[in-house]
């Protein structure tokens, strides 16, 4: 199972840095874009995530976009050098129409998938539109991050047919547990910045 470091959860006043360590250790980055509505967080927007995909030259750029209408970053996406975008859904009524137009725009497209997404009707219909899903395994409730087994499970259940990459709470016991399923990639945060010598040992196996 591949690593993904999610630069967000880096020191963004050392952002190039960050990227050099990633690149060296990992070859593979995630980007998060958000706009505050559709999530509560603001993280990187289009200028700051061209300058992360410029930068960077992981094997392996994905993009999480966490935006209220994501169609209007279709042609900004255009121009930027990543392998692959993932949709966040929650909250779009019909999101089968906006998948479409990326997908016709030639983007490889992923879909996110949160607990509530489950539940929707033509769950089954969405997870025959794309190759790639990127699994939230966490959900916040009464204020506090909960890791989601459940979710956890659909991923591993998914993994069979599909690229899936898990994202959420992501830490040296999940990696453990993970690491010998079909799960693709793990995209990891505080247990990739918060100690970088210890996150080499972990999951690199290479010299300083």
């Amino acid at each position: 199972m591949l690593i993904s470091p999610s630069i967000a959860s880096s020191d963004v006043l050392r952002v190039a840095d960050e990227l050099d360590y990633i690149d060296k250790y990992f070859d593979n980055v995630h980007i998060d874009i958000e706009d505050g509505v559709a999530v509560h967080g603001i993280s990187f927007g289009m200028k700051m995530t061209q300058k992360i995909c410029s930068y960077s030259t992981s094997k392996e750029k994905s993009i999480h976009l966490e935006v209220f209408d994501p169609l209007s970053y279709i042609d900004d996406l255009l121009t930027l050098d990543f392998d692959v975008v993932f949709i966040q859904i929650s909250h779009l009524k019909d999101p089968l129409p906006v998948i479409e137009k990326f997908k016709e725009k030639g983007l490889r497209t992923g879909i996110n998938i949160r607990i509530e997404d489950t539940e929707r009707e033509n769950f089954k219909e969405l997870l025959d539109t794309c190759d790639d899903f990127l699994v939230s395994t966490t959900t916040y409730r009464n204020g506090y991050e909960e890791y989601l087994t459940g979710m956890e499970q659909l991923a591993i259940d998914l993994s069979v047919h599909k690229k899936i990459w898990v994202d959420g709470h992501i830490g040296y016991e999940e990696y453990c547990r993970l690491n010998s399923t079909g799960i693709y990639c793990a995209v990891m945060g505080r247990a990739i910045f918060e100690d970088k010598k210890l996150a080499v040992e972990r999951y690199c196996n290479r010299e300083d």
